[in-house]
């Protein structure tokens, strides 16, 4: 945030919510039922499924360093956290579904793509489940 509003900090870019910042209270969680509350930021969501944070995107081993190319793909077609069987679902608002139909070589490119962007050490936060608001 700075003194015209919120900028991009291009150091930053595609890291996901910051791992230090704190979420603000939620005053009147019945809203939640009917909406979803955006941090300032935009990287982090809450609404009935809890709060889940924007994932860092980077090639740092806190984001994308570890992963394989399948287990992207996995992730985007699938709907699954870190492209594995049994993990728990991509969140809202992240619209994996929107993106699942995209050809092997599109998916493919967009990975090595990520790949070739500035690592960001950021370990963002896991998700918050709803009882824990």
């Amino acid at each position: 945030m700075t003194e015209r509003g919120p900028e991009i900090d291009p150091n930053r870019r595609l890291s996901g919510h910051p791992a230090e910042q704190p979420l603000a209270p939620i005053a009147d969680k019945s809203v939640l039922k009917d909406y979803a509350l955006f941090s300032m930021g935009l990287t982090s969501t809450t609404g009935p499924w809890g709060t889940s944070f924007a994932a860092n995107l980077t090639p740092d081993d806190t984001g994308l360093g570890n992963w394989t190319e399948a287990q992207f793909i996995k992730a985007i077609r699938e709907g699954k956290s870190k492209g594995m069987d049994g993990a728990r679902p991509l969140l809202p608002p992240m619209p994996w579904v929107v993106y699942k139909n995209l050809s092997h070589e599109d998916l493919s490119s967009i990975f090595a793509y990520l790949q070739t962007i500035a690592p960001v050490k950021n370990a963002v936060p896991n998700p918050v489940p709803p009882s824990a608001l």
